[in-house]
């Protein structure tokens, strides 16, 4: 059985047919046998596919942004393609039957996140078609799969759970004999119930993708290719003197993900150092520079990483019965974040007080279970900003915490600083 190797193009790296000749010169110079090519939806494809479910679930017309995303790919392929090339045929075909799906009534009837489901993943499998075409095109023969066969998942759309035992079994019937042959260009973010309906696996989840498929397959390693030259312990748009890691330990990595570091899907980085397949982050805009290794290094380097996460809810839960003080109560809130699908940043409890910070989700004020308020008195506050500084110094110390930030919230630890603030000092 080949070891294979795990490759993720995001979005930015397929944007038009410029990147897509980028994407085939980065591949051309790592074609091996046993390449698995996880991709994107080209460019804002998936934002504008979003804003066209929002109008097709309420029967609004949506021609106009059909049309925009149709001319996005058909502007793509024929600078890349001859005209008499099948890919036009295949094209028009995806185009009508996405048509087709969003005027499915009976799709619409099932609720908004199984429609959604249905539809997002048009993105991707258009834009692994036009890749896998472009490639043979230019001699690198490869084939196209289908990453729904692939990937098993539960029924709870938007964010499908892995069934990973099936998924080990569909990808070893599906792929191995395949990767012997030729490498494998496939889909990021999706896979499929038991009734073969679509389940996407969360935003940005072609990260988590790559993983599944590594894990699935042991593979040698997963590499992502960015329009940055590997992982930095900072944002550098907001601070251009941050530095970039050679290398990065599996947990320095997971904690950073976790607090909000968008380098890396948060999926992405638990199952790959569960079977210790290391994960690469590189630039497809200048590929031969060495980007940043994670794996199981225990002398990484303790550099001082800073995240910042904007747009965060306060929720402060009090207790209504105080006869019901100490703690056990909190239990109820948990339960009703798991059905809201809240995501939780930093909690902070005492006896008869709970705090949460929360990402915003669709609204900027949240709307809370009925069985929560009668158990809580529960207040909000919005438009804030969670800063994490992970291997702090005294001085990020004194300039995060400064009263001066409004600050609404903190957590110390002897590795890691939080602020929950209203200014960021930058």
């Amino acid at each position: 059985m080949i070891q294979p190797l795990v490759y993720k193009f995001g979005g930015a790296s397929v944007k038009d047919a410029d990147s897509i000749e980028n994407v085939a010169k980065v591949l051309n110079t790592n074609w091996k046998q046993g390449l698995i090519v996880v991709v994107s939806a080209m460019g804002d494809t998936t934002d504008l596919l979003e804003e066209i479910i929002n109008k097709a679930f309420v029967r609004e017309p949506f021609s106009t942004e059909l049309e925009k995303v149709e001319s996005l790919h058909q502007e793509a392929c024929q600078q890349l393609f001859p005209g008499n090339h099948s890919i036009f045929n295949r094209l028009k075909n995806d185009f009508s039957k996405l048509k087709r799906t969003l005027e499915n009534q009976k799709f619409i009837e099932e609720g908004e996140a199984f429609f959604y489901d249905q539809i997002i993943g048009f993105g991707e499998l258009i834009s692994t078609r036009i890749l896998q075409e472009y490639l043979c095109l230019q001699g690198n023969y490869c084939l196209w799969q289908d990453a729904r066969e692939l990937i098993a998942t539960d029924s709870n759309h938007k964010i499908g759970r892995v069934d990973w035992v099936l998924t080990m079994q569909q990808c070893r019937k599906l792929l191995v004999s395949q990767l012997e042959r030729y490498p494998v260009i496939t889909q990021g973010f999706m896979g499929s119930d038991w009734l073969n309906h679509t389940v996407t696996l969360g935003r940005e989840g072609s990260d988590f993708t790559a993983a599944i498929l590594a894990v699935s397959l042991g593979a040698k390693s997963v590499t992502i290719w960015k329009d940055v030259s590997g992982i930095l312990n900072g944002d550098p748009d907001l601070f251009p003197d941050a530095v970039k890691f050679e290398y990065l330990d599996f947990e320095e990595a997971a904690e950073m993900t976790y607090f909000g570091a968008k380098v890396i899907h948060p999926k992405t980085v638990k199952p790959l150092a569960k079977h210790k397949i290391p994960l690469y982050v590189k630039s497809f805009v200048e590929p031969s520079s060495t980007g940043t290794v994670i794996g199981s290094f225990q002398d990484d380097p303790r550099i001082p990483i800073t995240v910042i996460k904007k747009n965060q809810v306060l929720l402060t839960f009090r207790i209504r019965d105080l006869s019901r003080i100490g703690g056990f109560h909190f239990e109820e809130i948990f339960k009703a974040a798991k059905q809201q699908n809240w995501t939780i940043n930093l909690i902070q409890a005492s006896a008869v007080t709970l705090r949460a910070v929360l990402d915003v989700m669709d609204k900027p004020r949240l709307v809370l279970p009925k069985s929560l308020q009668e158990v809580f008195v529960v207040e909000q506050q919005a438009n804030l900003s969670l800063v994490t500084v992970k291997n702090y110094t005294q001085d990020q110390e004194s300039k995060y915490g400064a009263k001066e930030n409004g600050i609404r919230l903190s957590q110390k630890s002897p590795t890691t600083l939080q602020y929950l603030m209203e200014k960021i000092p930058l």
